[in-house]
């Protein structure tokens, strides 16, 4: 149903790209922009008709990274002392982010979360708690809440962990829920284990056949498997550390976002370095969405006019209209596992013609894993 940009260091550009106005919305971030950065993003969010600005408190590790964090007046001072399993203090930090959204009024904002030392069920039962308080707290000022769950793939990969969590997690007052898979694979590199995978596939179908609306957050090439699984909505950012949610996410970009050009390929559900599209256009597997997308036809004219030019922001903005491009065509009817079965073959056809990546790990090896959590998850 939609597509939303997950925003991070200086990616407010990327809001008023015309070719990118096919995003719903903006999920804003406190540990990237201080208020008065956010408070004009919400402004130029109203100026599109129907564009969702959604603010994430951003609370997962409150007591370590936190960016601009400080700098806001819902992030609770106590924090390195209070006890955060304490519903009287998530109270009083729900009361700030309602002071705090009274003058701010961005369309809806994500109950207030923290990456938990263990998954366990009380943990789950706490953060609905507190999406209750959350959205009593709102209502007075017509903005919505999202019940934020923190999912981790370790855990989630347990048979019936799913169908647990889900029943934990549908008692929330919202409507929707802003999942955010938390695993140790890097922001570069795709999920390659068939059971982490279908685990929050697993969920997502569960959520959404108990009428919950799911934004999937911090999601990259693997949003095929989330809109598969059911999932109304997903979000990304242009730097790898917003494609993936690790520690890494409060990292500044050079650090974790990754500074080299990358082109992303549905044809192989890869990301290609230059020499890759080169060798991949010479095969002629460059697919028809890649070659209709704006953003590749320039990469492509400047590969030809001035090689050794960076397009690093071509490249951000060739993989996002991608992102929303897939995720329209996936509510259209497009099926995940005819993605995946042409992916595997091309990459077979790559192998067998001795065509190699630049990067040895980049090989297509996940695809099987991807095509097995499709072909899987739905037997419990």
């Amino acid at each position: 149903m939609a597509a939303y940009h997950q925003m991070g260091h200086d990616s407010e550009n990327l809001l008023a790209v015309p070719e990118l106005s096919t995003f719903r919305g903006a999920i804003l971030s406190p540990v990237n922009y201080e208020v008065i950065d956010v408070v004009g993003q919400i402004g130029e969010g109203r100026k599109r008709e129907g564009f969702e600005t959604i603010f994430d408190p951003q609370l997962y590790f409150p007591k370590t990274e936190q960016g601009c964090l400080r700098k806001w007046p819902h992030f609770p001072k106590d924090v390195d002392s209070a006890d955060l399993d304490s519903m009287v203090w998530w109270g009083t930090v729900v009361d700030r982010i309602g002071d705090l959204c009274e003058p701010l009024r961005p369309t809806a904002v994500c109950s207030p979360a923290v990456v938990p030392r263990a998954f366990a069920d009380d943990y789950y039962s706490r953060t609905v708690e507190v999406a209750w308080l959350l959205k009593d707290r709102l209502a007075k000022h017509s903005v919505d809440t999202l019940q934020t769950a923190l999912i981790g793939m370790d855990d989630i990969a347990t048979p019936g962990r799913a169908q647990a969590i889900a029943s934990i997690l549908t008692a929330t007052p919202c409507d929707q829920v802003y999942l955010i898979l938390i695993g140790a694979v890097e922001p570069r590199r795709e999920f390659n284990d068939p059971e982490p995978l279908k685990g929050a596939m697993r969920l997502i179908s569960a959520l959404s056949e108990a009428d919950r609306k799911v934004l999937v957050g911090f999601s990259c090439s693997d949003a095929v498997l989330w809109k598969a699984a059911g999932a109304s909505s997903v979000a990304t950012g242009k730097f790898f550390n917003l494609r993936r949610f690790t520690s890494s996410r409060f990292d500044p970009p050079a650090g974790g976002g990754g500074q080299v050009p990358y082109w992303f390929e549905e044809a192989l559900m890869a990301f290609l370095r230059s020499s890759d599209v080169i060798r991949v256009r010479q095969k002629e597997l460059l697919s028809e969405a890649s070659l209709a997308n704006p953003f590749s036809q320039q990469i492509l004219q400047q590969m030809s006019d001035e090689p050794k030019k960076s397009w690093l922001g071509l490249g951000w903005r060739q993989f996002m209209y991608w992102f929303a491009d897939i995720e329209a065509r996936i509510d259209a009817g497009l099926q995940a596992r005819t993605l995946l079965v042409q992916a595997e073959a091309n990459w077979r056809a790559l192998e067998d013609s001795d065509i190699l990546m630049e990067e040895p790990r980049n090989d297509g090896s996940w695809i099987r894993a991807w095509r097995r959590a499709v072909a899987e998850y739905p037997t419990f």
